[in-house]
């Protein structure tokens, strides 16, 4: 692993402050003290394991050369030299266990939150920043009664071919939804997106790199070319070593993993297009009629390579589109910043835009925008070189 991780505990060290003050933001049990100590204890005994080799190599030399030359009193030198490589052989056995403890705890550590984040613990603490349209609350038919009545959409059967929180679409609403699909598409080429039809499924180590599967990895839908590999703890075969994409966001981030950008070619914009696939569609029996919190769903994904400096620019760029595109489909709305309870571990900041439900009287989650910082590009190895200096 350590080949190819990317957050390292020179950066932990090197941003200490801001790790400290985000995770006590947090309320957060991550084990940073833990982490340090660590840290401080393998590069004491790296720095004892690279002078032992150089000792070692010096010792081996000095051996060797006395031999050549025919001189005697060699023997010191030798149980010397036989010390050394014990201690050698001991600190190789047990670096390599500080080094796995130490790469688990980096890959599950949280972004660090931006400073304007809200401290809360829940969706009642996140704050309205916007708000746009007229909302009502007459009583009106919830959009699964309408489906339902018109005949375009069958939850029953699909509930019958696939099981709980499934749907068929039909008729008409198959054509509404793929103008829908086209309609974004289209906003989103106008201001230099590029479209993207992703795979629908992605690989493990990647996965990784997106999101921490410590805490997503029950929401993600596996797939095994076996009834063995469905329960294996980890994954050989590329084939037991997938899962189905959860939003294309993820895939495009992974498309350019290991990669070095020249900073003259960012920012680099997608619009991704994909099914969505999620095994944990919303608590059994709360906000569930209908075609919401669902097993499975279309979305486009606006997803933006930029530089460091430039990522908080290109957020308030990927509101802003979403913003527009409610507005012009005149769909009320408001933009919700989400408080430290809300934001999860990958995003340094994030803003859902929650849609009115006349039926229901009140907002629901319809979009959201995150900034991840560089969180996810050091997990997948992401780089850009600007002017001879690599970021």
């Amino acid at each position: 692993m350590r080949a190819n991780i990317m957050i390292t505990t020179k950066y932990v060290r090197d941003n200490l402050d801001a790790i400290r003050e985000s995770l006590a933001k947090r309320k957060s049990d991550y084990p940073l003290e833990e982490l340090l100590g660590l840290d401080a204890e393998w590069r004491k005994l790296k720095t004892e394991l690279q002078e032992l080799q150089a000792k070692r190599n010096k010792t081996s030399l000095e051996i060797s050369d006395a031999k050549k030359k025919g001189l005697g009193g060699t023997e010191d030198m030798i149980k010397e030299l036989q010390k050394t490589k014990a201690r050698i052989g001991e600190l190789e056995g047990e670096i390599p266990s500080y080094e796995a403890r130490i790469d688990e705890l980096l890959w599950n550590m949280p972004n660090v939150l931006d400073k304007s984040v809200r401290y809360g613990k829940d969706e009642n603490d996140n704050v309205e920043v916007r708000k746009w349209g007229e909302t009502t609350k007459k009583s009106v038919l919830s959009h699964a009664d309408i489906l339902e009545k018109l005949g375009l959409v069958d939850i029953e059967r699909a509930a019958k071919a696939a099981g709980a929180r499934f749907y068929y679409l039909k008729g008409d609403l198959v054509h509404l939804g793929i103008a829908l699909e086209k309609f974004v598409l289209d906003e989103l080429s106008k201001k230099g997106f590029t479209p993207i039809l992703p795979p629908y499924m992605l690989r493990k180590e990647h996965y990784k790199g997106v999101t921490s599967l410590g805490d997503f990895e029950d929401a993600l839908y596996r797939v095994t070319d076996s009834e063995e590999g469905a329960k294996k703890e980890s994954y050989e075969k590329v084939e037991d070593n997938l899962f189905l994409i959860a939003t294309s966001e993820h895939a495009i981030a992974a498309m350019h993993a290991g990669e070095l950008f020249s900073a003259r070619d960012l920012p680099l914009k997608y619009a991704g297009i994909s099914p969505c696939f999620r095994r944990e569609a919303g608590a059994h029996g709360k906000d569930t009629k209908g075609i919401f919190r669902v097993h499975q769903f279309e979305k486009v994904e606006q997803f933006i390579f930029c530089r460091e400096e430039d990522s908080w620019k290109y957020f308030d760029e990927l509101v802003k589109n979403e913003e527009e595109i409610f507005q012009k489909l005149k769909i009320p709305y408001h933009a919700v910043e989400m408080c430290t309870g809300e934001i999860g571990i990958v995003a340094a900041k994030k803003i859902d835009i929650e849609g009115w439900f006349p039926s229901q009287g009140k907002y629901r989650e319809l979009t959201s925008a995150s900034n991840c910082t560089d969180w996810q590009r050091r997990r997948l190895d992401i780089k850009y070189d600007e002017g001879g200096e690599r970021t």
